[in-house]
């Protein structure tokens, strides 16, 4: 809502003091005859009522301008004025008054179900809002031809049903009682709802509704017996208790829902405890976050970090997680010179107070920034280990791989050769000498296919060609026995250091065997530059894209590429072919 300005202010203010005055005026002198031990107790609540509501309401509605709850008050409080025009013993007044005279309860249902923040927000609340408004009208109809059939001034008084009944000028008919259950049902229904949303809301929420939701219930409870003790024709002092008892209360409640409102603005002094504790000493990782919880009332309250160089939000022990605003969360985006370093995942009702979370923020904001650098360590030394680990994993499974293919390649061919050489042995007496030279030849045969499977292997294991005539030729190489046609681009001409030729190789090599085996690629394209110190290789295929870039062959180039003080990047759209990029610095 727009904030009201200090002019907006005094005109309302003033307003609501001549209508407390003349409601006043009006229930002494307009004709309406209350009893005498009823009208100093009587006029002195319905007056308080009224101007508690426009105080109180107006003083919200300055500070919380993003809440409707202060216009709504200040909207009820004159409602509740208006209501005395029934005691002015004038035709035009008198029935001003009756079609007045039930609109504060629609804005009293309208204020108690949208609290804090005056919006209706589900289906059960436009419900009952809407049905809390289309039923004042009626209401009120119905109160005037009643009041028209008993004669002038017989209609309900300002001063509650029962009051009017304990002074004979009103006696509940069968109309009167239908009307009564309507707003008992109502009520109820008002009730459930109040309830449920204290009941299901965060404790942060939940410590912002208690002031409102409990007063609301002790109005609403006295309404309702005060609208029981007509439906059931109770001794009529049983209800004025009750009804004195709901005025008093309604008096403070404008009060309890402001303190609601401005919980922000008390727990200033909060934000200032946690400068002192923070500026006592930086606190460990978990007692931060406990700290933010405690300063928000919170308990709830997650910490992420950002971390650039991943593009991923960790925690505190540089586990990466997922943040997202679901399950009805609140999100809160920390940043220091227009950079992300911290999310706070927090209960939604923080999101409606950003002046105090921007308070804490800026008071923890050295300690949330120191911390994001060691939870930054933290995630560099749970990668290092992890890498370390995949490493040796890594080559525990290339030697089992070596192990399995000489046991089922060049090992089955020797064994076939000696199979070979020990018949042609024992048919040396017996066996012609054309029967010798077959066995004699299947076993060099054999041999030389023992031969060649162990080059291959030694290839794949450390490729010769690499070696003596550089990364080029090797590349050419692996190319021309591809699978997929691919197309080496110039590569630079000079040598490089052993390990960064190597993880070059490699790097081609498992892009190949990829987008042969996952891309569906009908071309590779690869390109090496010298950048800077180091050499950058590029593998790009036109294949169907969305390969993942944790998965165990590119994430063993990672830690290869890594392990140099390189960098692997996978771009692979789905749809879009992948790109395999790797920089490796020389130095």
């Amino acid at each position: 809502m727009q904030r009201l300005s200090p002019q907006g202010r005094k005109v309302i203010g003033a307003a609501g003091l001549l209508a407390g005055v003349g409601a006043g005026c009006a229930l002494v002198w307009g004709g309406y005859e209350v009893p005498a031990d009823l009208l100093a107790p009587t006029l002195v609540l319905e007056v308080a009522v009224g101007w508690s509501f426009v105080t109180v309401g107006l003083v919200a509605w300055t500070r919380r301008p993003d809440s409707r709850t202060g216009a709504l008050m200040v909207v009820l409080g004159f409602a509740w004025f208006a209501r005395f025009a029934v005691a002015v013993a004038v035709r035009p007044a008198f029935v001003i008054g009756v079609l007045l005279s039930s609109v504060y309860l629609s804005v009293l249902v309208h204020l108690l179900a949208t609290f804090p923040g005056g919006r209706v927000q589900n289906r059960a609340e436009r419900v009952v809002v809407t049905v809390g408004y289309l039923l004042s009208a009626p209401l009120d109809a119905v109160f005037l031809l009643l009041g028209a059939q008993r004669g002038l001034g017989e209609g309900p008084p300002p001063g509650g049903l029962v009051i009017a009944a304990r002074s004979g000028a009103f006696t509940p008919s069968g109309v009167d009682l239908a009307v009564q259950a309507v707003v008992v049902a109502l009520f109820l229904s008002l009730l459930a709802i109040v309830f449920t949303r204290w009941r299901t809301a965060g404790p942060a929420q939940r410590r912002s509704l208690t002031p409102g939701v409990l007063g609301g219930a002790v109005i609403v409870g006295t309404i309702l017996v005060e609208r029981t003790a007509i439906l059931l024709l109770i001794p009529p002092s049983v209800g004025v208790v009750f009804a004195w008892s709901a005025q008093v209360v309604l008096v403070v409640w404008p009060v309890a829902l402001l303190l609601g409102l401005l919980r922000s603005q008390l727990d200033r002094s909060a934000v200032g405890r946690l400068i002192v504790e923070l500026g006592a000493g930086l606190p460990v990782p978990e007692r931060l976050r406990s700290v933010l919880a405690r300063t928000l009332h919170d308990p709830t309250l997650e910490l992420a970090y950002w971390l650039p160089e991943r593009r991923a939000f960790v925690d505190a022990s540089g586990v990466p997680v997922a943040v997202e605003a679901n399950g009805g969360r609140g999100l809160t985006r920390l940043e220091r010179d227009g950079e992300p370093i911290a999310v706070l995942v927090h209960d939604p009702v923080l999101s409606a107070e950003p002046e105090l979370v921007a308070a804490v923020a800026a008071g923890a904001g050295m300690a949330v920034q120191n911390e994001r650098l060691h939870a930054e360590v933290r995630s560099q030394l749970r990668e290092v280990r992890a890498s370390r680990a995949r490493i040796v994993e890594a080559a525990d499974g290339a030697r089992r791989r070596v192990e399995r293919d000489l046991h089922d390649g060049a090992q089955q061919r020797l064994v076939t050769v000696a199979l070979a050489l020990r018949l042609a042995r024992t048919q040396l007496g017996s066996a012609s000498r054309a029967e010798i030279g077959a066995l004699l030849d299947e076993a060099g045969a054999e041999l030389a296919g023992a031969l060649e499977e162990l080059r291959e292997l030694a290839r794949g294991i450390y490729p010769v060609l690499l070696t003596d005539a550089g990364l080029g030729p090797a590349l050419t190489s692996l190319a021309e026995r591809s699978p997929v046609p691919a197309v080496v681009g110039d590569v630079p001409a000079r040598r490089w250091p052993d390990a960064v030729e190597r993880t070059c190789y490699f790097v081609v090599s498992e892009a190949l065997a990829n987008a042969a085996k996952h891309a569906g690629a009908g071309q590779v394209v690869i390109d090496v530059r010298a950048d800077g110190g180091g050499l950058c290789v590029q593998v790009a295929d036109d294949g169907r894209g969305g390969a993942e870039a944790a998965g165990s062959g590119l994430r063993g180039l990672a830690d290869r590429v890594a392990a140099l003080g390189g960098e692997l990047s996978v771009h692979s759209p789905r749809g879009g072919g992948t790109r395999v990029i790797a920089t490796v610095p020389c130095g």
